[in-house]
Order: structure tokens, then C-alpha cells, then sequence
């Protein structure tokens, strides 16, 4: 199987669990559930922490070449399109005026139309890319670092400690 057929195998489920999440988010807030829940619905955990941590783990066991930077592929891939499925969130959130503390800086008397619709949901999203990319590309690395290093002393029969 080519590496770009692997790819999409990996990024299927977690692309699927995120559209879940983040339509969930909506519902839950739209159904006055408190934030101190809401938070928990995150799709950031997803893309920042949970992503990069399985797609390490499915590239150390798989022995992908150039695991480092198939990792950092798929989390570019999984953050970009998570951060677009929230995007259409953000702009429901202004034109319906929705309350939720993440919707701040999307409308208001003071917020234009560019601030609202263009400025606020593509640098929120391009920080969380950046941030993405750099604190889960690193937790990933480790994770790959640890394993292949685990898996290696396995093959050639020496304690992993050493």
C-alpha cells in the first residue's frame, strides 16, 4: 500500500470523530448545557493532543519511513481540516449573535463584518495550526522517538533501558 493510501486510512477516523465533535459542541450549546461542559467537547484536545499522540503510534508500529515527517504531514492535514470545520461554526456564531465565551470578537457593536467573518476565525485557526504543529509535531516525536527506540532494542535483544 503506497504511503499516501496509508495516509488517508490514518486521517479517516480522527476527521470523522472530529465533524462528531465539533457538531456535538454546537448542540450542547445550543441546549444551554454550561460551559464548564462544553469545554470538554474540544475539538482543540483532538488536533493539539489526541491526534498527534495516535498518529505516532500508528507510524512507530507501522515503520513508516520518514516517520518524523509523515507525523508532521498528518498533523498539518488534521489540523487544517479541523480548523475549517469549525470556521462555518464561527460564523453561525455571529450572524445568530451566540453568547459562548468562544464567540467573543465575532460580533458586537464594535466588531465589522471582516473582523467578524474573516479576521477572528483565520488567525484563531492559524494560531491553533502553529500551536498544533509545534506542541503535538513535538509529543508526537517523542512518542515515535520512544517507541522506535523501544522496538529496536526488542529486535536486537537488549534491555530498553540501556
Amino acid at each position: 500500500i503506497s504511503a499516501e493510501v496509508r495516509m488517508k486510512g490514518i486521517l479517516k477516523w480522527p476527521l470523522f470523530i472530529a465533524a462528531i465533535v465539533v457538531v456535538l459542541r454546537v448542540v450542547t450549546e445550543r441546549l444551554g448545557v454550561p460551559d464548564s461542559i462544553n469545554n470538554l467537547i474540544s475539538v482543540v484536545a483532538l488536533h493539539l493532543l489526541l491526534g498527534p499522540l495516535y498518529f505516532a503510534v500508528r507510524i512507530a508500529k507501522s515503520r513508516t519511513p520518514r516517520p518524523y515527517a509523515t507525523l508532521f504531514k498528518l498533523i498539518a492535514i488534521y489540523v487544517v481540516l479541523t480548523r475549517a470545520m469549525i470556521i462555518p461554526v464561527y460564523w453561525l456564531g455571529r450572524i445568530y449573535e451566540w453568547p459562548q465565551p468562544r464567540f467573543f470578537g465575532l460580533w458586537g457593536p464594535d466588531v465589522s463584518p471582516f473582523a467578524g467573518f474573516i479576521g477572528v476565525p483565520f488567525v484563531t485557526a492559524a494560531i491553533w495550526i502553529v500551536s498544533s504543529l509545534i506542541f503535538g509535531g513535538g509529543l508526537g516525536s517523542v512518542v515515535i522517538a520512544v517507541m522506535t527506540r523501544s522496538s529496536n532494542n526488542s529486535a536486537l535483544g537488549t534491555p530498553s533501558g540501556m
